[in-house]
């Protein structure tokens, strides 16, 4: 019980924060221009100040882990870096919008979090932050995600709800299979186990990493699924997130 009063808490303060108009603009301008949102965490016992720069990932400033970044274990939000996503009926721009707003969503509240020392493959610090995933799940702010493990039964049943209210990136439908990451097979620096896609099992919380060989064209879609089960992700190389855009990011 406590537990729930505590989430729904959480969720309030998420729901009275800025919209997607200022939220952009409060993030440009936090951080000296940088992009991301300051707040702070309690991590592993100790206050730090971090930069939300999406909302899973922040970047702690000061202490003794300043310098690393950390992303949330067992979440997802969605991209930031432009209007790549599609669920069900809600289109990329609107999923951006929700994107860019969820960086301060995450910084209006100090969370107590756990680093446990393991990384990333790129290299970020896991860290179990349970009433930061909760309340973003619960808000449809980010997915389950559960990437070799069982899902968080706590997250899955916030994930559910959220879904119900058609809260968030939920708004128009909640596909069963969402694609998180997509790599196409000229890429270079893949490694052994080559191109794949990583889909996520919104019912599950279970997230797959699906082997091919197909090439993708930058600002291809990638879908599966159809009408309002149907769930899409545009294809763009990493190395064109930020610089040499294509059009389907300007």
């Amino acid at each position: 019980m406590l537990r729930a009063a505590a989430a729904l808490a959480a969720v309030l303060l998420l729901a009275a924060a800025p919209g997607p108009a200022a939220a952009r603009r409060r993030a440009r301008a936090d951080a000296g221009g940088r992009p991301g949102s300051r707040g702070a965490v309690v991590l592993t016992g100790e206050r730090v100040p971090v930069r939300w720069t999406d909302g899973d990932t922040f970047r702690i400033e000061a202490g003794r882990l300043a310098g690393r970044s950390a992303r949330l274990a067992g979440v997802n939000a969605l991209e930031t870096f432009g209007p790549v996503h599609r669920l069900g009926g809600m289109g990329p721009a609107e999923l951006l919008a929700l994107a860019r707003a969820t960086a301060p969503l995450a910084a209006a509240r100090v969370w107590s979090c756990e680093a446990g020392g393991a990384s990333d493959r790129y290299g970020r610090l896991l860290v179990s932050c349970p009433e930061a995933a909760e309340a973003l799940v619960l808000a449809g702010h980010a997915m389950v995600f559960a990437l070799g493990a069982r899902a968080d039964g706590r997250l899955l049943a916030a994930q559910r709800a959220a879904q119900a209210a058609r809260a968030g990136m939920w708004a128009r439908g909640a596909p069963p299979l969402v694609p998180t990451s997509v790599h196409s097979a000229d890429e270079a620096g893949l490694g052994p186990q080559g191109a794949y896609l990583r889909v996520v099992d919104t019912r599950t919380g279970a997230a797959e990493v699906r082997p091919h060989a197909r090439i993708y064209a930058p600002c291809e879609e990638v879908c599966l699924g159809d009408g309002p089960e149907r769930a899409c992700l545009t294809y763009v190389p990493y190395e064109r997130w930020y610089r040499n855009r294509p059009a389907c990011l300007r």
